[in-house]
């Protein structure tokens, strides 16, 4: 075998897609905004974020080398970063669209006000660790340092997991080896003076009630102290105060070195795990009580795609022999089976990310639909599709003019924004009332199926105006076999996907979740 068997074929595979993994590396890095990006959300939502932002950039990429040459279109791409405003706005985006950060921070506050036990396996190695600076677990000596107690013993097991993930080598743990030391040694700092703190109340307290002669657990005689004006109890109160300011600002470090840690616990079960199931059930080992996961958009988002992927695939060979693809026909085959299931899962995931996270996209106090939402998401959608639709348009037309194209192609945009504006108005919980679930559900399909064949008479209509080149399909098609190729079709699909699938969009977008948790500073506590 000669060396120029294995160059040529190296050669030709860097000339396919050496240009795309260039652009595709370069906006890899720009999406990296935060140190340990990856482990602010799952990584589902990581791939998807990654995968919309992009997405424009190959596509214009795709259509660049046709003018330009390989390299001046990767340049021009890299040189397009530094618009102003859009590029970062657009990055922006694809990351609230990702949870990032948002996600890290919201499971870190349901750690935080979630119900914590110390895993009974964990004690031996919490007794052990904290007797070694003097600290016994089961010493309640005064009513005030419980609050210190439950603190100090949550930040304890946090740090004892983490030492442990640290020791199994987790990748996450080795890459924020500076962000670990950094934890240990403000909580070995805490723990010392959680143990000196206590001792000093403890001892305050104690000889406050030894002077007084109050029993060790009247609290209330020991209150009544600051009444009396005598030179002792004056002392005693003053005493008494500087305690309680002691055991307080202990508590205010405590939270702030806990906030930390539950942030670096979350980040690092999400690096580690998939789903975000997964990620509490690993949570949860530590000894945090969380919720189970509320059903997610992917599972549903992956159902639709199936559907309406085998819909359209069955719908082109079922049609074949009675309907003529305009134009280059592999590349219009690709078009329906892509394009057909982007138009309700970019829908369907802008519904249930807006409705979530956004108080405009549901209902006001008053129970008023939110008609500006309602009308305007599906102009999202469409400037989402444009550039795909310019794309195909490029590649299914190649002989004729592109900007006609373009241009008169537009009217199919019609079809995300209706399916946007459908979605939108479905999924509000009081679009149908109090009636049955089954009876909601057929209002959904019977809604969805008319909507899309609505949408379908447009386009038919605007044909007759201006002509569209991809609305040749139904030129030659007479009016029976446009009835039953295209017409039924179309609320069949509509009918299917809004009584199977409205109804649950609807059940996952009603959990309201906090769009944006106060991100505390990253800085830690100084013990």
């Amino acid at each position: 075998m000669s060396l120029a068997n294995v160059v040529d074929p190296l050669n030709a595979i860097f000339e396919s897609f050496g240009g795309p993994l260039l652009v595709v590396l370069f906006y890899w890095f720009r999406f990296h905004t935060l140190k340990g990006t990856r482990s602010f959300t799952t990584r589902p939502l990581f791939a998807f974020g990654v995968a919309v932002f992009i997405a424009p950039f190959l596509v214009v990429y795709a259509v660049l080398p046709e003018r330009l040459s390989p390299i001046a279109a990767i340049w021009l791409l890299m040189f397009a970063w530094l618009i102003p405003v859009l590029p970062a706005a657009w990055r922006r985006f694809c990351q609230e669209l990702a949870g990032i950060p948002v996600s890290a921070y919201a499971l870190r506050d349901a750690l935080a006000a979630s119900p914590f036990q110390v895993h009974p396996d964990d004690m031996p190695s919490l007794q052990r660790k904290l007797s070694r600076i003097g600290y016994q677990i089961d010493d309640f000596r005064a009513v005030q340092s419980t609050a210190i107690q439950s603190r100090f013993l949550k930040i304890s097991a946090l740090m004892l997991h983490l030492e442990r993930w640290t020791a199994d080598g987790e990748a996450f743990m080795e890459r924020n080896a500076d962000l670990c030391a950094e934890l240990l040694a403000s909580y070995d700092a805490m723990c010392f003076r959680t143990v000196r703190v206590l001792r000093s109340s403890a001892e305050i307290y104690g000889a406050i009630m030894e002077d007084s002669q109050v029993e060790p657990n009247d609290w209330q005689a020991l209150d009544s102290l600051s009444t009396r004006h005598s030179a002792v109890s004056q002392l005693q109160l003053a005493a008494q105060t500087a305690a309680g300011c002691m055991l307080e600002d202990l508590r205010k470090d405590m939270d702030s070195l806990l906030n930390n840690l539950l942030l670096v616990a979350v980040r690092a079960a999400l690096a580690g795990e998939w789903t975000l199931a997964r990620s509490k059930r690993r949570l949860g080992a530590i000894g945090f009580a969380l919720d189970p996961t509320s059903p997610g958009i992917l599972k549903f988002v992956g159902i639709v795609a199936a559907f309406t992927f085998g819909w359209s695939l069955l719908w082109l060979l079922g049609s074949g022999k009675i309907v003529h693809i305009p134009g280059d026909q592999s590349v219009g085959v690709l078009r329906t089976l892509l394009v057909t299931p982007l138009y309700f899962i970019v829908n369907f995931w802008l519904v249930y990310y807006f409705k979530r996270h956004y108080a405009f996209a549901n209902e006001t106090i008053f129970g008023r639909l939110p008609v500006g939402f309602i009308l305007s998401v599906g102009l999202c959608s469409a400037l989402i599709f444009l550039p795909i639709q310019a794309a195909f348009d490029f590649y299914q037309f190649p002989r004729r003019p592109y900007v006609d194209v373009v241009l008169h192609g537009l009217p199919l945009l019609i079809f995300p924004w209706g399916i946007g504006a459908m979605t939108a108005l479905l999924v509000q919980d009081s679009t149908w009332g109090r009636r049955s679930r089954q009876t909601r559900q057929m209002r959904d399909g019977l809604a969805f199926g008319g909507g899309m064949t609505v949408m379908l008479w447009v386009l038919l209509a605007i044909q007759q105006v201006i002509h569209m080149p991809v609305m040749e399909i139904v030129d030659l098609v007479s009016g029976w076999a446009f009835f039953a190729s295209f017409v039924l079709p179309t609320f069949a699909l509509g009918f299917i996907i809004g009584y199977a699938m409205i109804g649950r969009l609807r059940e996952a977008a009603a959990r309201c979740a906090v769009r944006s948790p106060v991100l505390v500073s990253p800085s830690l506590a100084s013990a």
